[in-house]
Order: structure tokens, then sequence, then C-alpha cells
């Protein structure tokens, strides 16, 4: 997950690009974006924890008179996660500046509560799979379990490696939604993937890790669809990252602790097969 400094100066430029949206219209995202690019992120400040802020600053809000702006949707007719935090923000932070009580203080303040909003924003992904399950049937059981594995994550292994979070960092240096297009292929090879070891047979004793090594793919292909949003809505792009970053550990985590528990079980695979490329990648 990104730092709390640099979630915070995202929420502000992402703020900016929103209340540009709302007052003249989504076609000066691209400029926004570009401008809010070279904003760099100043010293940090210690500021107490407040769980009340959102009735605090609601108030403040309702006092101030004048202050409109311009509501609108997402392109698809509801409102975005971006839309929800920028008027929250912009909203809050006007009326703290007409209250004369915008201050290096406040300004962090509403920063990191934003930051916090975001994240609730975000929300969780529960996954549910239903398994292939076998009873165990002894070690030629975990010998075909391991080979199996080792076949589809060998099989769907895709021919060119692509950084995900370098496909995002490049489009939105260069302002080019197509470029968010090259994680299609990526999404595809992890549904498969899913597909695959959803309907291969897995004995008893390997149904937990099984279960955590499907939900972290479809986990990570989830949080590459919502990454593909970062030009509508940034900060739902923003929050999927902390989805894949769960999916990617949760996977790895499972598949480790598979290959320990085969290891230590004194299996061994020959060099060109399904397990020998589970235990070893090769």
């Amino acid at each position: 997950m990104p730092s709390k400094k640099v979630l915070s100066i995202f929420i502000l430029t992402t703020a900016l690009v929103g209340a540009i949206i709302i007052a003249f219209g989504r076609d000066k995202s691209s400029t926004a974006i570009n401008f809010a690019s070279n904003l760099v992120a100043g010293e940090k400040l210690n500021i107490p924890e407040n769980p009340n802020w959102q009735n605090e600053l609601g108030e403040v809000s309702q006092n101030t008179e004048g202050v409109q702006a311009k509501e609108e949707v997402g392109a698809g007719g509801e409102e975005t996660a971006t839309d929800t935090i920028s008027k929250t923000l912009i909203s809050n932070y006007l009326a703290l500046k007409q209250n004369g009580s915008l201050n290096q203080e406040s300004a962090q303040k509403l920063v990191d509560q934003t930051a916090n909003l975001a994240s609730q924003l975000g929300g969780e992904v529960t996954l549910e799979t239903k398994l292939n399950i076998i009873s165990d049937g002894g070690k030629q059981t975990m010998i075909d379990y391991g080979e199996n594995l080792g076949n589809i994550l060998r099989n769907n292994k895709p021919q060119e490696v692509k950084n995900e979070l370098e496909i995002i960092s490049s489009a939105v240096s260069s302002r080019d939604p197509s470029k968010t297009e090259e994680l299609n292929t990526i999404i595809a090879v992890y549904e498969k993937s899913a597909e695959d070891l959803i309907e291969m047979p897995v004995p008893q004793t390997f149904v937990k890790a099984h279960l955590d090594m499907v939900n972290g793919i479809i986990g990570m292909a989830i949080a590459l669809k919502e990454m593909r949003t970062v030009f509508s809505d940034p900060i739902k792009s923003l929050s999927s990252m902390q989805l894949y970053k769960e999916g990617l550990t949760i996977f790895i985590q499972a598949k480790q602790a598979t290959n320990v528990f085969i290891i230590k079980n004194n299996i061994v695979y020959k060099q060109g097969s399904g397990g020998y490329y589970l235990l070893y990648g090769i």
C-alpha cells in the first residue's frame, strides 16, 4: 500500500482534479492530472486522531453560505468514489478557509481524514469459492495434486511478463487511457488460472491453502479491473492497489506453504514435470 504521505498527496491532487471536473466538465481532467503531477509532498505533521471529524466539519460546512459546485456524476450515471472524495474535501476546505480556521494543522488533519474516507470507500471484496474437493488418499493423492497444480501454473504462465503497476504509471504519465488496455491480457491469465484451479481435484489436506491461492488470484484480477478506472475514478483505482497487494500476498503465502508441505512429505518430482515446476519454477 502506498505510504500515508503519498496517499495524502494523491488525495489532494485527486480532489483538485475532481474540483475542476465538477466545475468545468470531465474534458478538463487530463489537464488537471498533468498539473497535479508536479506537486511535491511536504513534511508530515503529527495530528491527534479525531473520530468525530465528519460531524465537526459537517457543522462548519452547514454554516457556510454561497459556496456551491456544479454536480456531475460519472459517465455511467453514478457518482464515483473520486466524485465523493473531491466534493467532500473541497467543500470542507472552503468552509475552513471562509471561517478563518484554515492553517497547517487543520489542512493536514483534513488530508488525513480524507485519506481514511478514501480507504473506507474502497471497500473489501469477500470471496467464496466452491472447490472440487476429494478425500485424502495417501501419498499418491499428494503427488497428483502437486503435479496438477504445477501444470496449471506453468500452462497459464504469460509469454511476456509485464509489471501491472508500471503499466498504470505509464498510462498516467503519458495521459493515455488506451495503455491501460495492456492489463486485459494479464487479467485474462489470472481469470483462466482461477478457473483451472477451481476445477482441479483438491485433496482435503490442501483445501485451505488451495482456497487461498484461488481467492488471491481472483482478488488480483478484480484489483486490475479497478485499476483501469484510473482516469475516470482515480480514488477507486488507488484503493484497488491495496486489494492487489493483499491478493498477491495471500497467493504467495499459500503456494509457499503447499511447497513446504510437499517437500516435508518427501515427495520428489522429475525435472520437467508439473510438480517440479511447482517447487522450483523451472
